[in-house]
């Protein structure tokens, strides 16, 4: 029995590659498992060999680590990559965001950090979607749980609306709006196989999620404040 799993190519191209199996065995917990597939990526043209993010499944444990394929060219085989090798991702400390982020959006930080976790261990193929994720829940959770909190109908409108649209729309705050929607225009270029922003990379995605954070973390504090304090 062989899957199937989506993976993005070395040139940034979404395929799917069959695999021969999943890893069965958790690298730190020991238990037999079925691991969750985070991400995949195939690394060169030449080699082939795929790498594969798994997340234990048994929430006690939850560890990440890497399966990594290579690909059998000789019938009657072809193109299935077979499992050779387990790997743990080394520990990283999680960044911390501010209550009121943390708060609005719990998902936005786990994305967040689940992406760091990838760029950190070298997964620098596969964090850039991560971030672009991690904005689009930071962006659409703050218009969700804050602005438009008691305004129920918005929130399908806002559900359905696609995340540059929603920064132009929804967003009336100048500074949320504009470092938000360069943060989006830089995360698209992680996704897509043409990148518009040549000259900027991921460093300067996570610098302008972190002034969206920074931002809406003002705004909130301020009109808690200014609520707190009627003149």
């Amino acid at each position: 029995m062989s899957f199937f799993v989506d993976a993005l190519d070395h040139e940034h191209k979404n395929m799917k590659i069959q695999i021969d199996r999943f890893p069965d065995l958790c690298p730190v917990c020991s238990r037999h498992i079925k691991p969750i597939i985070l991400a995949a990526y195939l690394v060169s043209e030449k080699f082939k060999p795929l790498s594969v993010a798994f997340i234990c499944p048994v929430e006690a444990c939850s560890a990440v680590f890497i399966g990594t394929y290579s690909i059998n060219t000789s019938p009657p085989n072809h193109d299935i990559a077979k499992l050779s090798a387990t790997q743990l991702l080394k520990y990283i400390e999680e960044k911390k965001f501010p209550e009121t982020i943390q708060a609005i959006s719990t998902q936005f930080c786990t994305i967040y950090n689940q992406a760091f976790q990838a760029e950190e261990n070298k997964l620098d193929q596969v964090c850039g979607p991560g971030y672009r994720k991690a904005l689009e829940f930071l962006v659409k959770d703050f218009l969700l749980n804050y602005k438009f909190k008691e305004d129920k109908p918005k929130h399908e409108e806002v559900l359905r609306t696609k995340l540059g649209t929603c920064i132009n729309s929804y967003i009336d705050e100048k500074r949320i709006k504009d470092v938000a929607k360069r943060a989006a225009w830089l995360g698209n270029d992680e996704t897509h196989y043409y990148r518009k922003w040549t000259d900027k990379d991921v460093a300067d995605l996570k610098v302008l999620i972190s002034m969206t954070v920074s931002w809406i973390d003002l705004l909130i504090q301020s009109d808690t404040y200014i609520t707190d304090m009627p003149e």
